[in-house]
């Protein structure tokens, strides 16, 4: 057992320094009273009680009592029990997820409604997270720059709120893939080398930024992380012009496929490319039967909350304190 507030026991001797500080002044001239005349006094003088209180020590104690019970209780003592090791097969994923202006394009569609980029990846990584439980995710997103948006948590709940928060531009309007592979990379590094799990989402080629791809990857060899890519962009499309020609469309031409995949062979994972909705499904349900690895273990102990016992205490002696002062 211990207390998880022991700085509480230092207001133990607060009611004595309240009574030196705030006792009465029994001067002289304050005590001398008139005598109160009363004719009839004989006749009550079998009634006036002229000793010391015969409760008034036990009360006294019982009201000690009472304040050291409070202290106890409000000093939070817990019990432990015996230490108990947890061991589960999880995965330790970090998802760059690209926020750049290109991600506003509407080239997907859900239900024949045609949707952005950036909503559709919110929407199955939304999904992808559901699927997380006991596993920890960081979430990473770029554009100009890249940020960590979440550190890595088992939090899924949280962590699909500040997903739908996600718009784009949020992170600048460029495409920073180095930036956002290194950071990543950082951040799976503070997991167990055997689960370390980066993939990186992208609809672009790399335009800004302060560290090379290269620099990235071999930052990604160093650190044992396999780097998943999956390149974002429909297929070329025929459509008319506002003058009536037909003319072939390609809403992927930015998309830097080489990199994306050479990123992913250099660290032992693999590049997809989505061109449809259902791609990018059929990609987060792969990536979702990668093989877990064993943790080597959660130390649990059980915790048991005590507090309630001496405020219990607190009250009996309190009582007891009150009848005791009422000669009961």
């Amino acid at each position: 057992m211990e207390f998880l507030w022991p700085v509480v026991f230092l207001f133990f001797p607060l009611p004595l320094v309240f009574r030196w500080l705030f006792q009465p002044d029994l001067s002289a001239q304050q005590t001398r009273i008139q005598a109160l005349r009363v004719p009839f006094f004989q006749q009550i003088r079998p009634f006036v009680f002229t000793g010391k209180a015969p409760h008034h020590s036990s009360a006294k104690w019982l009201l000690t009592a009472f304040w050291v019970c409070c202290l106890l209780s409000a000093a939070r003592p817990v019990w432990y029990g015996q230490a108990e090791t947890i061991t589960q097969n999880v995965r330790n994923i970090v998802l760059a997820l690209d926020a750049s202006g290109s991600m506003q394009e509407q080239d997907f569609d859900i239900q024949n409604n045609p949707v952005s980029r950036l909503s559709l990846v919110k929407l199955l990584v939304d999904d992808f997270l559901q699927k997380r439980q006991g596993d920890e995710v960081s979430l990473v997103i770029f554009g100009s720059e890249a940020y960590t948006y979440t550190p890595l948590t088992y939090d899924m709940k949280t962590l699909r709120q500040l997903l739908s928060e996600i718009d784009v531009g949020i992170a600048g309007e460029m495409t920073a893939i180095g930036d956002a592979l290194a950071l990543s990379v950082a951040n799976a590094g503070k997991v167990p080398a055997e689960s370390r799990i980066v993939i990186l989402l992208s609809d672009g080629t790399v335009n800004a930024g302060v560290v090379s791809v290269k620099e990235a990857v071999k930052m990604a060899q160093k650190a044992g992380v396999k780097v998943y890519t999956i390149g974002v962009g429909s297929s070329p499309l025929m459509m008319q012009s506002f003058m009536g020609f037909r003319q072939l469309v390609n809403p992927a031409a930015d998309l830097d496929e080489q990199t994306l995949t050479e990123i992913a062979e250099q660290t032992g994972g693999k590049y997809f490319r989505a061109k449809t909705s259902q791609d990018l499904k059929e990609i987060y349900e792969t990536i979702n039967e990668l093989e877990p690895v064993q943790n080597d273990g959660i130390l649990f102990r059980l915790r048991t909350e005590l507090f309630y016992i001496p405020l219990l205490m607190a009250f009996l002696f309190l009582t007891l304190a009150v009848l005791q002062r009422r000669g009961v």
